[in-house]
């Protein structure tokens, strides 16, 4: 595996990220979630909680063919041709920032985040879910798992550079 390679998400990969079918470890899931076509290896080991830990991850990724690295030249493209262009892979990872955000909200605040996750569910581009990252940030403050809450907007704010 080089990790100067630039990796994107298998059509297994994107049934996993949508239903869970495969019960990937949460941490593999999390780093299958940053993978968007446009990021080396490099920079999503340097994502990952440790270096080793991320190498690992990543390998399992690439050995379960949840990923794969581009072709020279297709940098961008998703495998399948079924989001054949990077705005389609974009609109992808905002659905699936939305989608993770929503579910993490729950698992932080429950009732209280009820409103703030019905305005992110209805988010499409990455221009509204930018607009939501301040009352994000406003609800998060309540919530008695620090760590997590940081962990969350630091990978919601990965999906938006």
């Amino acid at each position: 595996m080089k990790l100067s390679s630039v990796f994107y998400k298998t059509p297994k990969g994107l049934d996993e990220i949508s239903t869970r079918a495969h019960h990937l470890p949460s941490r593999m899931r999390a780093l299958l979630i940053l993978v968007d076509g446009h990021r080396s290896g490099s920079e999503l080991v340097a994502l990952s909680s440790s270096v080793s830990e991320g190498r690992k991850q990543l390998s399992a990724l690439l050995a379960g063919g949840f990923v794969q690295t581009h072709p020279p030249g297709r940098r961008g493209v998703v495998a399948g041709g079924s989001h054949g262009s990077a705005n389609a892979a974009a609109d992808d990872d905002i659905s699936l920032a939305r989608s993770y955000a929503a579910r993490s909200l729950r698992e932080l605040l429950g009732d209280q985040a009820a409103s703030l996750v019905a305005e992110i569910e209805q988010v499409r581009t990455r221009d509204e879910l930018q607009q939501n990252l301040g009352r994000l940030r406003a609800a998060l403050r309540a919530a008695r798992d620090q760590t997590r809450a940081r962990q969350l907007l630091d990978q919601i704010e990965m999906v938006l550079d």
